[in-house]
C-alpha cells in the first residue's frame, strides 16, 4: 500500500511539472504570424491587386496576446483591446470560455488551433524579444 501511495505522489509531481513547463512557455507577448482557415479549396483567396486600394488607406494593423503569470490574457486584436483568463490543462488551451488545441509551443513559436468551431482556424504566433 505505502509503494502505491509513493507511486501515486511520484507520478503526480511530474505531470505538475510538465504542465508548469508548458505553462512558463506561454509567458510573454506573442505576435500573431499566420491565420489559417479550413475553407474549401474552390474559393479563392482575396489577391493583392483586390486588398491594394483598400491597404494603402489603412495602417498595418497585428494582434498581440500577452499572458501573464497570474493566469490573465490581454489581446490585442488589431487596435481592439480585450483582458481575460487563460488556463492550461494537458493540451487544451482555455481562453475566457473559448476552448483551443495547443498543436506546438516552445520558445520562439505557439501554434493552436480551435476546439469543435464551425471553421478548423489555426493561429500560429511567434515570441517578441
Amino acid at each position: 500500500m505505502r509503494i502505491l501511495i509513493i507511486l501515486t505522489f511520484i507520478f503526480g509531481i511530474n505531470t505538475c511539472t510538465a504542465q508548469s513547463e508548458s505553462e512558463k512557455k506561454l509567458i510573454g507577448k506573442w505576435i500573431l504570424v499566420v491565420e489559417n482557415n479550413s475553407f474549401n479549396d474552390d474559393i479563392e483567396p482575396l489577391t493583392e491587386k483586390d486588398s491594394e486600394s483598400k491597404s494603402d488607406s489603412l495602417p498595418q494593423l497585428i494582434t498581440t496576446i500577452n499572458f501573464n503569470k497570474n493566469k490573465t490574457i490581454f489581446i490585442n486584436q488589431m487596435g481592439n483591446e480585450y483582458e481575460s483568463t487563460y488556463k492550461l490543462t494537458d493540451s487544451i488551451l482555455t481562453i475566457g470560455n473559448r476552448n483551443y488545441i495547443l498543436i506546438e509551443i516552445d520558445q520562439k513559436k505557439l501554434i493552436y488551433k480551435n476546439k469543435g468551431g464551425l471553421f478548423d482556424k489555426q493561429y500560429e504566433y511567434k515570441k517578441e524579444e
